[in-house]
């Protein structure tokens, strides 16, 4: 599937340059209710909890994408006010984790749930779990192990691969890099993918596509 990362112009180049992604770790992430998305009513299940996040924020980093690069609150919030730049990827559906949205936290006896399904797999439904109000960020999320990741300056990256294969670079529609200074630093391995100059819609509440956009 095809998935979007947007971020600050600096980094994205330092992304494009090093052909890597930063993973974020779990107790870093900006929504304080990352894997709160159950109920914890219990001091049984409260405990269980804290045993279980300290083990997946010791062994597990996430990508975060969204399916669309359309949505102006994605460039406000994660393309540093539409300044930033989107990169786009290829992905294998299977390593795509959609996000589901809740009203309301889901009910669960944690002890019981653990004692049906593996560790692993409550994992999975806890990191895809989120509020409804995060609904417009559309969102997949790549799991990975930190032992599989690069690690470089207390930070872990996962380089671009078939896995995760550069195919679009949106520019934001303040962003002021042109083709020529996204092609200095974009890596030869990359020089294929389609350059895109994000700009608002003339008729509704988007971002599209500058039409003079021209392939790297």
């Amino acid at each position: 599937m095809r998935a979007y990362h947007l971020m600050s112009e600096h980094w994205a180049l330092e992304a494009l340059k090093l052909r890597r992604l930063k993973l974020s770790l779990l107790e870093d992430m900006n929504d304080p209710f990352e894997l709160l998305g159950i109920t914890l009513k219990k001091p049984s299940d409260r405990h269980v909890f804290r045993k279980l996040k300290t083990e997946m924020n010791r062994t597990i980093g996430v990508l975060c994408f969204s399916r669309s690069w359309s949505n102006p609150v994605l460039w406000s919030h994660y393309g540093d006010r539409h300044y930033g730049v989107c990169l786009g990827f290829d992905i294998p559906d299977e390593w795509a984790k959609e996000v589901t949205y809740h009203g309301n936290r889901l009910e669960s006896a944690l002890e019981q749930k653990l004692s049906h399904n593996s560790q692993e797999s409550l994992g999975y439904t806890l990191i895809t779990t989120k509020y409804e109000h995060w609904r417009y960020e559309d969102e997949v999320r790549m799991i990975v192990r930190l032992e599989d990741a690069q690690y470089v300056d207390d930070h872990y990256f996962i380089q671009f691969c078939d896995g995760l294969k550069l195919r679009e670079v949106i520019t934001g529609p303040r962003c002021k890099l042109s083709q020529k200074q996204l092609l200095k630093v974009v890596a030869h391995e990359d020089r294929n993918v389609t350059t895109i100059k994000g700009r608002l819609a003339f008729s509704s509440f988007k971002v599209v596509q500058k039409k003079n956009t021209q392939n790297a």
